[in-house]
């Protein structure tokens, strides 16, 4: 098993990031060549094309619409779920919606008008328009509600069209959501007719085409939300796509962006507010300067030094008690690295403290796609620490987004898995660390457990004894990478009990 690895030279990859990042605003140039390479591989592979040559073509060839539509795919994440963002929801819910409803009530207009912009297969638009229904309840025959709901993958559209889903599109304990709004076809999950032809869903690429577009409803908005897609654009095209967005909401309408997009509205000089777990912009679009990261929290009193951790290795640690005080000690100050001095923090326990300073870094203007993933990780890993999966999720999810393909990402959502139970789902996402790192001793012997204590006793002991195989090239005293402070000899020692225990019925 082994990763796809670049097969175009660096030209063909700088010349491919430009006419992606042209045509379609996505950017993948400098360091991210490599995963743009990827994607385009899977995608050539998944049409059965030869890759190499195919990309070189791209890279010298003219890009015209068809073609352009042809590689949205490998562009596009078609992970998502209903409520997603459940807090951002319930917020607009609270401080938005249900205040905007009364002051119309009171004078006499009826109407709303709301965008799913990058609405994917559909599952955000439902969400709000279910939320709409819930708002209004007999009212709403009384209501004019024009939902438009946007995407520039015709795939997703057709799909959300269709209104019909299988289980990965709901999330937690909703059953009572699901029989409410949705009617079993088999396996499936279609959206009942009450609900099905009330969206109307439209192409629009967010990157380049002319807004306000008052001819396909696109002005005058009462709320925008458009999540998750502007974190793949340049600074100056996510800027420019603000003002356009902008320029459609009324005069009291709001913009919702994921909290990984606060720092690309701050870096465009806007000024905007969390929204539970969004970040939103008002239809004034107040002009600020940077949002600062707040003074270190823990500069009163002296915390322990922490053994270093890696950035790419972010498995759930196990909660400890916060240190007691130390009377009369030097303070410590910032490290000058804010993900560094919040790593401290979660090794202190300081919870709280540390997603407050998350929250406050990923509105600073700047910040690469590598910045705002460690720093998801790092939000996610703080709420799987409290045990509170929902929320973990809800942040892993974002760093997936960023980037589909990161290791330390699918690890965390194979620890996610097992601490819930779900042995399938923790065994996909090791396979997926194994075909992102083929060498990664702790998903082998992972799987291993997980095989065993699923009755595939052969199979669980091949993954035990290739882990072990690996701890055999490295030194004995070496940490193991995503260990948890684990050694390559003691866990060696793990994988020779177990595999004692395999031959010795006593064990």
């Amino acid at each position: 098993m082994t990763t796809l690895e670049p097969i175009c030279s660096p030209r063909v990859l700088e010349v491919l990031a430009a006419k992606v990042l042209q045509h379609l605003g996505l950017d993948f140039t400098g360091k991210r060549t490599t995963d743009l390479s990827r994607r385009l591989q899977l995608l050539a592979l998944e049409q059965e094309r030869d890759p190499a040559a195919w990309m070189e073509s791209l890279a010298f060839g003219d890009w015209d619409e068809t073609l352009m539509r042809d590689l949205i795919p490998a562009f596009t994440v078609g992970e998502t779920y209903f409520r997603r963002d459940a807090e951002a929801l319930d917020w607009l819910a609270r401080q938005h919606l249900g205040p905007l409803l009364q002051r119309r009530r009171q004078a006499g207009h009826r109407h709303l008008r709301l965008w799913s912009a990058a609405c994917c297969t559909g599952e955000e638009p439902y969400s709000l328009l279910f939320l709409l229904d819930e708002l209004l309840k007999e009212e709403r025959d009384g209501w004019k509600l024009e939902l438009m709901a946007s995407d520039i993958n015709d795939a997703f559209l057709a799909r959300a069209e269709q209104g019909c889903y299988g289980p990965s599109a709901f999330r937690g304990s909703e059953e009572g959501f699901r029989r409410r709004y949705f009617q079993a076809e088999g396996r499936l999950w279609r959206v009942r007719p009450a609900w099905r032809g009330r969206i109307r869903f439209l192409r629009h690429n967010l990157a380049a085409e002319a807004l306000p577009d008052p001819a396909k409803g696109l002005a005058a908005l009462d709320v925008i939300l458009c999540r998750n897609v502007l974190m793949y654009f340049s600074a100056e095209r996510a800027a420019a796509t603000l003002r356009r967005l902008l320029s459609c909401l009324a005069e009291d309408g709001v913009l919702l962006l994921s909290a990984v997009e606060a720092g690309l509205a701050t870096q465009a000089g806007f000024k905007g507010f969390w929204a539970g777990s969004n970040y939103a912009l008002s239809a004034s679009g107040q002009v600020a300067g940077p949002a600062p990261l707040p003074p270190a929290p823990w500069g009163e009193v002296a915390r322990p030094r922490p053994q270093p951790v890696r950035r790419a290795a972010l498995p759930v640690r196990p909660q400890v008690p916060p240190p007691a005080p130390v009377q009369q000690a030097p303070v410590v100050p910032p490290s000058g690295d804010p993900l560094a001095d919040i790593e401290r923090l979660l090794a202190c326990a300081e919870q709280a403290q540390a997603r407050e300073s998350l929250l406050a870094y990923l509105a600073l203007p700047g910040l690469g796609m590598a910045q705002r993933l460690d720093a998801c990780l790092l939000m996610a890993r703080s709420w799987a620490d409290q045990q509170r999966t929902a929320q973990a999720r809800e942040w892993l999810q974002r760093a997936l987004d960023i980037d589909p393909t990161a290791l330390a990402a699918q690890w965390l959502q194979a620890l996610l898995a097992r601490q819930e139970g779900d042995s399938q789902a923790a065994l996909q996402a090791l396979r997926k660390v194994l075909y992102l790192d083929p060498e990664c001793a702790m998903a082998h012997f992972h799987s291993g457990l997980l095989l065993r204590a699923g009755g595939r006793r052969e199979d669980g002991d091949r993954a035990l004894r290739q882990c072990r195989q690996l701890t055999l090239r490295n030194p004995a005293d070496a940490l193991v990478p995503l260990g948890d402070g684990l050694g390559y000899e003691q866990l060696r020692q793990l994988c020779d009990q177990l595999l004692e225990g395999a031959t010795c019925p006593s064990h």
